[in-house]
């Protein structure tokens, strides 16, 4: 659940504490307008998205705005940077990179001298290993960043419509969902999608003539799946609305091919930097010039600007004057698709496949050479008979897959499992593992690789 402004979550935490369920549904059934409820910030970001960007002199000049005002205030860019900045050329000549071992390793250095602290939080980035990066943010960026996500769903015909949550909430009462009536979301418990809880969700979705499900991708093939095995009618719903998670090709075929409901997915990450959401035609991502300035880069940092090619997300953000990262390596890598999209006509960065953080998808070889889980996938009728699959490296050369059988499965599909595996890694020694149940994240979040290695 994104967060809202203070008398917002005020409201929030009493309704959910004190009011009853029937009156927290009122409430949220005649919640219509979310200038009301996301306040000003929310107003001018969502005209400004809804009018169109100003196109490339806008991103330019919102670009050199946040670098000149680092250069000046920021130790860490006016210690290497002591000059303006005029034109996006010369950022591009001028600037170096940055990661995040070069921010925890100077994390004093990038804040500004002139941070004033009312306006800003300070909070860390997710993540799945090793320490978590120190950020300060400014308060309205969740007005900000929900004006972003309603203008994407809207390629799916989101209207401010109630949504349905399964994410990362576990009720330690033994309720069946919970009301945010301000941000109009009914939430379910995510660590409980099975047996009889399924059917009850199923049930609320309906009396609520809920269309929209916001889930961790994992999260709705899990719901679906049980839903399709038990016999449970799945509801009417135009949308799985998702992201934190890559999407695998099997939870595509289950929920869009099979059930007929489009999985729709964004991009972003905990530094704000770069924001993508998905083509309403097609499951391409048009990267969003009024959030950040996007680059794609190579290894050797070099623009990746060809149809096909693979690069690393670079960003610099435009709204974090407190603490700017400017050219700063995501470590999320995507393929390059265009520079304007020739389904919807729309003139932005079109990108595809993005996938986690370099060494999170990565499966190594025992002489250190690794594929990407890309790379893994399997045929559809392989993924038809299995009803989950993770990969577990607790060191490389060594690959544990685990899997959770379906209905149709037998031997001969181990063995192509055993081949398919061996041929691209053949460095490797492959074992596969029938599990009842995949690991998960302590906050629910599914991760496709596990592994213990530094």
């Amino acid at each position: 659940m994104l967060r809202v402004g203070n008398w917002r979550q005020a409201v929030l935490e009493m309704v959910q504490n004190k009011a009853p369920v029937w009156a927290s549904l009122k409430l949220m059934n005649i919640n219509k307008d979310p200038e009301i409820i996301y306040g000003a910030a929310y107003a001018r970001q969502r005209r400004e998205l809804f009018e169109g960007s100003g196109g490339a002199a806008e991103t330019e000049a919102r670009l050199l705005g946040v670098v000149n005002d680092a250069v000046a205030n920021v130790p860490y860019y006016s210690d290497r940077y002591r000059r303006p900045i005029h034109s996006l050329a010369e950022f591009k000549e001028t600037f170096g990179f940055i990661d995040r071992n070069i921010v925890m390793s100077n994390i004093d250095a990038f804040v500004s001298r002139r941070l004033d602290k009312h306006f800003y939080d300070e909070g860390t980035t997710g993540g799945t290993s090793g320490k978590p990066l120190r950020l300060v943010l400014p308060k309205k960026r969740y007005q900000k960043e929900w004006a972003f996500l309603h203008s994407v769903w809207r390629n799916v015909g989101f209207d401010f419509d109630v949504r349905g949550v399964l994410r990362n909430h576990r009720f330690t009462l033994r309720k069946d969902f919970l009301v945010n009536p301000i941000s109009k979301e009914v939430i379910f418990d995510n660590f409980r999608v099975d047996g009889e809880y399924a059917k009850t969700v199923r049930d609320v979705i309906r009396g609520q003539g809920i269309r929209y499900l916001h889930a961790y991708p994992s999260a709705a093939y899990q719901l679906f799946g049980e839903w399709c095995r038990a016999g449970i009618e799945v509801p009417q719903l135009k949308a799985v609305l998702t992201s934190s998670e890559t999407i695998f090709d099997y939870q595509r075929e289950l929920i869009e091919r099979e059930l007929g409901i489009r999985v729709y997915a964004w991009y972003g990450h905990s530094e704000k930097l770069v924001f993508a959401g998905l083509c309403r035609y097609s499951n391409d991502y048009h990267v969003e010039p009024a959030y950040g300035f996007f680059e794609l880069m190579d290894e050797d940092g070099n623009p990746v600007n060809r149809a096909g090619r693979i690069g690393e997300i670079v960003g610099t953000g435009f709204d974090n004057f407190g603490m700017p990262l400017i050219r700063y390596r995501t470590g999320d890598v995507a393929e390059y698709v265009s520079d304007s999209c020739q389904l919807c006509g729309r003139k932005v960065p079109v990108i595809r496949n993005i996938t986690g953080r370099w060494t999170g998808e990565r499966l190594f070889n025992a002489d250190d050479s690794y594929v990407t889980t890309t790379a893994l996938n399997l045929h559809d009728d392989l993924y038809s008979v299995i009803n989950g699959i993770q990969y577990y490296q607790p060191r490389k050369g060594v690959l544990f897959v685990n899997i959770i059988k379906g209905c149709g499965y037998r031997a001969e599909h181990e063995t192509r499992l055993k081949r398919h595996y061996q041929e691209r890694l053949s460095g490797c020694t492959i074992e596969i593992k029938y599990v009842d149940r995949l690991i998960f994240q302590k906050n629910g979040k599914f991760l496709q690789v596990v592994n213990d290695l530094n």
